[in-house]
């Protein structure tokens, strides 16, 4: 098996042929665990056979724990693909205020719009938090001025347009949310049919084998690895592990809105990017001047974050938080990558 070929090998028992009981346990996250996960972060592909030896266990383990958290929805192993192949280079928030129903029924809704990356229900001052996809400022303005007005409660929307994305962290999800449809991935420059074919299959198992890619595409196996070794060099594609955020213990996240002193943006943007629990900031324009998505393991630790941290940062002018009540939906195999 080469480097190429991902660690799905068949590993029900040790090299030497003896079978290995596997150290899985069913409760909650050992430290074999969270080093696997670590690992597979920085290379989703990398084999049992080198988990197993990195690690000082057989690959029986490495296969069972894997298998254990992919089944859990603790973890799973994605192409995580840049959102823009889709030929939608526009970026945006919708904040919704619902009236007449509930903000659950509407975010449902609102998470069946192809174009809506995820859909936070929210106990600030808007009900509904969705970041957006557009082809182009037209497609854009018919989604905020159409699409989302006529869904039924939606009773005021305001947007934020992105500027920039200067951080966009994709190790954190919520995998028991419906990851919900995404547009259609175009042909571009970047990519052809057979790389949006290969693409979709490393979205469903990203530690798959290339020949049995190859089989259901019907092109040969060298093909399939040097597409996949040119969309990781092109930053199309990053073949990692993604965690449940609950699972790791970081059940507490919010969307944040910034507002700087003039002038200072630049000097508030660094200091936010280095924090660890900021794990998505964009640059807008409308009210706030950046929105920040902000995880801890604990509503008081989330909190104290914001008060005693990322509130007294120099330069900062004010936030607004917007505490998640539910998501539903996050579309966790796509990301920006930054």
């Amino acid at each position: 098996m080469t480097s190429d070929d991902a660690g799905n090998q068949d590993a029900s028992s040790r090299a030497d042929g003896v079978a290995t009981p596997p150290l899985a346990p069913t409760g909650p996250l050992d430290d074999l665990d969270r080093t696997l996960v670590e690992r597979l972060r920085v290379d989703g592909r990398e084999t049992n056979r080198a988990l197993a030896q990195a690690l000082n266990v057989n690959e029986v383990t490495v296969a069972a724990r894997i298998r254990r958290m992919e089944q859990n929805a603790i973890m799973r192993v994605v192409a995580v693909t840049d959102l823009r192949i889709f030929g939608h280079r526009e970026f945006a928030f919708a904040f919704l205020n619902v009236s007449e129903r509930s903000a659950l029924a509407v975010g449902a809704d609102v998470a069946s719009l192809p174009e809506v990356v995820a859909v936070t229900i929210s106990t600030g001052r808007h009900d509904v938090i969705a970041p957006i996809l557009a082809r182009d400022r037209a497609h854009l303005a018919q989604l905020f001025g159409e699409a989302l007005p006529k869904i039924p409660g939606v009773d005021e929307v305001r947007g934020h347009s992105a500027l920039d994305v200067l951080k966009f962290d994709s190790k954190w999800t919520l995998l028991s949310v419906d990851p919900g449809s995404m547009p259609d991935a175009v042909p571009s420059d970047t990519v052809d049919e057979l790389d949006i074919a290969i693409i979709h299959k490393l979205q469903a198992d990203a530690r798959r084998s290339n020949r049995s890619i190859a089989g259901e595409l019907d092109v040969s196996e060298g093909t399939v690895r040097t597409r996949i070794r040119r969309l990781l060099s092109d930053n199309v594609i990053r073949i990692q592990a993604v965690s449940d955020v609950v699972a790791f213990g970081m059940g507490a996240h919010a969307y944040v809105g910034i507002k700087t002193q003039d002038g200072r943006a630049g000097e508030v943007a660094s200091a936010l990017v280095a924090r660890e629990e900021v794990v998505q900031l964009s640059r807008t324009l409308g009210e706030f001047d950046f929105i920040a998505v902000v995880v801890a393991d604990s509503r008081e630790r989330l909190i104290t974050n914001l008060v005693r941290d990322i509130s007294q940062i120099p330069g900062l002018r004010r936030t607004e938080t917007f505490e998640t009540y539910a998501t539903t939906k996050h579309t966790y195999a796509w990301s920006w990558l930054v």
